[in-house]
């Protein structure tokens, strides 16, 4: 796996829009906040264009992503929000020139088919995190927002060569072990109605001795069911090291939608997950939430479900 190099102060960092659209308020916040990490932001075309519910034709996305990456003045690319279309953009990548221009690459939600194929078919680490618009970085009127864990977090990975350390919840928030064990490999994943949507592709997620991590985002129950239980018929659990649970945020805990009688998330997780019998640990706050941490897709974490650490 390619480890690209940390982004310092002063670099120029592309933002870049691979999915839905946004406002121009929104991007001018997103250079603010670029600016106020202490980047040199540089705005793509996909940051003003639409088309319906994406931000430009296919041709376009793609082309921002290809001349970022081919750019070598460019240092990183910072997504400025998900959305939907991401998935439009994978035939349409450069990943042999892509993986000969190794930089940092960030984002979650849609992004995360972006964050597949770079994993596995450029061989190289991207991040998991808040994207250029994210309200983490900077307020309504443009000042900086001290979130410091988030910041924290963005710093330690984006910023610092070889960063290793334990990676702990925001305070007042607890993991939940549903599984104990121990277990190693690369950290994947993400939103999980993208990951079901590699499903059966050349794109297709590959699970084989890596941890899995998982979040959602404005699902019903008896959906996170059925693209779990697609996750486990496509083998995905059984070929796993373990598997993280994030946010599942503005989803029903409780057995709500028809009429009442959809299953609680948990009792999703014990009979959807637990039966394959790898370590899985609930409740990191990464997801669609904020604080937010950053992960590092493709780097490999010791997960000890049993005392809920994580370590990198």
């Amino acid at each position: 796996m390619q480890f690209p190099n940390p982004l310092k102060k002063g670099d120029q960092v592309a933002v870049l829009c691979p999915s839905t659209p946004t406002n121009e308020m929104r991007v001018h916040k997103a250079e603010a906040a670029m600016k106020v990490l202490g980047f040199e932001p540089v705005m793509y075309p996909s940051c003003y264009a639409y088309h319906g519910h994406l931000s430009g034709s296919d041709a376009l996305r793609a082309k921002d992503i290809n001349d970022a990456f081919l750019d070598d003045r460019i240092k990183g690319i910072i997504c400025l929000k998900g959305g939907s279309g991401a998935t439009r953009l994978l035939k349409l990548l450069d990943y042999e020139q892509i993986a000969k221009h190794p930089k940092v690459f960030m984002g979650f939600s849609d992004i995360t088919a972006l964050h597949i194929v770079l994993n596995q078919k450029c061989d190289l680490a991207t991040f998991h995190g808040p994207m250029a618009s994210s309200d983490v970085f900077v307020d309504e009127d443009h000042a900086c927002y001290q979130d410091m864990y988030t910041l924290e977090s963005f710093r330690a990975n984006l910023m610092t060569l070889g960063f290793k350390g334990i990676l702990k919840n925001p305070i007042g928030e607890d993991f939940i072990t549903l599984v104990p064990g121990k277990c190693s490999g690369e950290l994947i994943g993400g939103n999980l109605s993208l990951l079901i949507s590699t499903l059966g592709s050349p794109y297709e997620l590959d699970t084989k001795g890596k941890v899995l991590f998982i979040e959602e985002v404005s699902e019903p129950n008896y959906k996170i069911d059925k693209m779990l239980t697609a996750l486990a018929l496509a083998g995905k659990f059984n070929d796993c090291e373990g598997i993280i649970l994030g946010t599942f945020s503005d989803c029903n805990p409780e057995s709500k939608g028809y009429g009442g009688t959809d299953l609680d998330l948990d009792t999703i997780f014990r009979e959807v997950l637990m039966p394959f019998g790898k370590p899985i640990l609930a409740n990191l706050r990464a997801g669609h939430n904020f604080p937010q941490p950053t992960l590092a897709f493709g780097k490999v974490i010791h997960l000890d479900a049993t005392e809920q650490i994580i370590e990198f």
